[in-house]
């Protein structure tokens, strides 16, 4: 008996969740081999080739499943997300609009819509956004996405106590959870191991080659933009936040005598295991560039400040560039970005705050160990004085300067973090001491940090 196409869909469906998409494609392509007009078929594939990064096809896809069934919203919220990372700003609100108008409780849709653009007084959206906040059995799930889209549209307006009220609301519904003494204990653990004596017996040791190239920091503090600048040079592949690091360190395990996570397994870790583990990162990061031959190839997962000491012991050359912010202006970004996964310490702005003293006291101590080794870029910095600092990165890269570095608006490639609008924008200052109209706001913060609100401006 032929299964039917829906229950195919729903079979597919479940390894595409889980990340399986090569057993959700094949079932996605066989359904459209026999039904070629299938919506839900060519969206999904859609979907496939989005992850895939091949964006132009995923495009044909759900626009051809749009053309079939124009009445389904997340055919047009999907796609807009898809023209928003591919600069096609103008298509993307175009979609996310209609996604609204179709599903009037699309929270994702409202908070998409709300990140690439500017409210204003009066605009409609607001009662819109206030009428799903009034339904009493919205599920905190679906709530969370409207409380961030009101507090973006009354950060905009200038309301700001009403814009805090809302995000608090929005990252407590959010749901997720974060075990801030196990992150302080990993920190700690990472000082202890990472000491003279083991940053001494492992140096030079790894792989000569000085093609990686770090970006780290805490998120939202200009490591997206300090990777475009960089991603604007011939020579250099901006990879973007990849996970790769993570997975290489959690392999070194396997090869310590000391069957322990990192970092504790470091102290059993032969020499040869540190070459061993750059060229697993080294096979995973090359596929990314379809054979293009590149001096630098950037990776800017942000939390890879975790990972410097195994970085540097893995590839004695590679460059490290650490990305800085005003720490209220950091933390507040943090708490105001409704991510999608990972950074769950970001939900609570007093878990934001220890995880931010722990992330500066690693930094503090890998500034140590590898004296001169690590350049820092001030964010406020590259706004006020772009080429200065722009050259000053390129000459710590070993790079010559190039006029398009100065014009990475202009740059032509896929942006997926939360900070593809401002890469796709000349220098803006706007974001510079946002903080100060939060500041009642902050008390805590400030103490946690130990910086006096009164006196912290830059």
């Amino acid at each position: 008996m032929m299964e039917p196409t829906l229950d195919k869909l729903k079979r597919a469906m479940h390894p595409h969740l889980k990340g399986k998409l090569e057993n959700a494609e094949t079932i996605y392509g066989d359904v459209l081999e026999s039904e070629m007009e299938n919506a839900d078929a060519n969206h999904l594939l859609g979907l496939i080739r989005s992850e895939q990064d091949k964006s132009e096809e995923a495009i044909f896809l759900i626009e051809k499943a749009i053309g079939i069934n124009n009445r389904a919203a997340p055919f047009h919220h999907n796609i807009a997300r898809i023209y928003r990372r591919m600069d096609r700003l103008d298509d993307a609100e175009r979609e996310f609009r209609p996604a609204i108008e179709l599903k009037s409780d699309y929270g994702e849709a409202y908070q998409g819509l709300g990140e690439m653009v500017k409210f204003s007084a009066g605009d409609p959206i607001e009662q819109k956004i206030l009428a799903q906040l009034d339904v009493p059995k919205l599920p905190a799930k679906v709530r969370h996405y409207f409380n961030f889209a009101a507090g973006k549209f009354y950060d905009d307006v200038g309301d700001y106590d009403r814009a805090f009220a809302h995000y608090t609301k929005g990252n407590n519904e959010a749901g997720r959870t974060f075990d801030s003494l196990k992150f302080r204990q990993q920190t700690k653990d990472a000082i202890y191991v990472y000491g003279k004596a083991c940053v001494g017996l492992n140096k030079d040791a790894g792989v000569d080659t000085e093609q990686p190239t770090f970006i780290v920091g805490m998120p939202r503090s200009g490591t997206t933009l300090v990777e475009q600048i960089l991603a604007s040079h011939s020579e250099v592949y901006g990879a973007g936040e990849l996970n790769d690091l993570k997975v290489v360190a959690a392999m070194g395990e396997s090869l310590s005598k000391v069957r322990q996570p990192f970092p504790n397994y470091i102290s059993g870790l032969p020499r040869s295991g540190y070459s061993a583990l750059a060229n697993q990162y080294l096979d995973r990061v090359n596929q990314l560039t379809d054979g293009g031959k590149y001096e630098r190839i950037v990776d800017k997962h942000p939390l890879n400040f975790q990972f410097v000491g195994l970085i540097f012991h893995m590839f004695p050359n590679a460059k490290i560039i650490h990305t800085t912010r005003n720490p209220f202006d950091t933390c507040l970004s943090c708490f105001f970005q409704n991510f999608t996964k990972g950074q769950n310490y970001s939900f609570d702005l007093i878990k934001l705050s220890h995880f931010y003293n722990d992330y500066r006291r690693l930094m503090e101590h890998w500034d140590l160990m590898f004296p001169g080794k690590i350049l820092t870029v001030r964010y406020e910095d590259v706004l006020e004085n772009l080429e200065s600092e722009t050259r000053r990165m390129l000459e710590f890269c070993d790079l010559s300067f190039q006029e398009q570095c100065l014009d990475y608006h202009k740059t032509e490639r896929m942006v997926k973090t939360a900070s593809f609008m401002q890469v796709r924008r000349p220098i803006y200052k706007t974001s510079k001491n946002r903080w100060r109209n939060y500041a009642n706001h902050l008390d805590e913060v400030a103490r946690i940090l130990g910086v006096s609100l009164e006196i912290r401006s830059s």
